[in-house]
């Protein structure tokens, strides 16, 4: 499947180059740092079919930091607003989902042959109410037996601590896999379930970006956001990427919105029809 407007067939097609390096750090340490992967015209009408996901709320909409609803509370802002698969409802988002160029970082740091799509997701935080996500695992909230799945983080405007940017703890990806945790406070936090040795590695390093930057982290990686303290909006848009290998678990996991459109039996490839091929 392919982009089919031709207004955007110049962009988000051309190749990143991913070293060696790069992927030996994502490897080890469960994440990693691209920077200027996406050039000023690029963000622009990623930002623009953005707001206007905002505005019009189509499809999966929720705050994630809310205790249940859908993050249409009136006239509260949300917290931590997630919108889920905007390429099935916005041009210029289906052009960079399906353009390639984030897909085949994927395939390089993985080693993939080919990479499918689970989903796509914008998170927002709004200037002052905004929340802190918790500090989680992916892993628990996917229906994938193995780990294995990624996610590409976009910066769509500059981010620093303050503002909401990724923090990682390094290493983590390689202690399996916890509970999920609650990102309305509810339950343990994520820290309580480690061991003392694993405690003793407890050292987060925040990632900021420039807007157009990206981390890339594996399932399993601790990760956290701050609250947005700034005066200044902060976009995200994130997009999570199915390696060969990777089954479906079935019972046993959380369920998830795309529950439904999962066309594969237990311990088969994780397949469904809205999770399309990329490269």
């Amino acid at each position: 499947m392919e982009n089919d407007n031709p207004m955007y067939d110049d962009l988000f097609k051309s190749d990143y180059p991913v070293t060696d390096d790069k992927v030996a750090f994502f490897r080890e340490n469960g994440y990693v740092r691209f920077d200027d992967v996406l050039d000023e015209r690029e963000l622009e009408v990623l930002r623009t079919d953005l707001d206007a996901a905002r505005a019009e709320r189509k499809g999966f909409v929720r705050d994630l930091a809310a205790n249940g609803g859908n993050g249409m509370g009136g006239a509260r802002k949300d917290r931590i607003l997630q919108m889920l698969n905007l390429w099935e409802h916005y041009p210029a988002i289906r052009a960079y989902v399906f353009g390639g160029r984030v897909a085949k970082m994927a395939q390089r740091l993985t080693g993939s042959e080919a990479i499918h799509l689970y989903h796509d997701q914008a998170l927002v935080k709004e200037p002052g109410p905004s929340a802190p996500s918790p500090w989680h695992q992916d892993q628990p909230y996917w229906p994938s037996k193995e780990p294995g799945m990624l996610s590409c983080w976009m910066a769509l405007d500059d981010v620093t601590v303050e503002r909401g940017c990724m923090q990682f703890i390094p290493g983590s990806n390689h202690w399996g896999e916890f509970p999920p945790i609650s990102f309305a406070g509810e339950g343990k936090a994520l820290k309580e379930y480690l061991d003392e040795a694993q405690r003793a590695k407890w050292e987060p390093v925040p990632v900021e970006l420039k807007a157009g930057s990206c981390t890339f982290h594996h399932g399993l990686t601790f990760h956290y956001t701050n609250a947005n303290t700034t005066d200044h909006i902060r976009r995200a848009f994130v997009t999570i990427f199915i390696p060969e290998g990777i089954t479906y678990a079935a019972e046993g996991k959380m369920e998830s919105p795309f529950d439904d459109s999962i066309t594969s039996k237990k311990g088969e490839p994780l397949r469904g029809a809205r999770f399309p091929q990329l490269v």
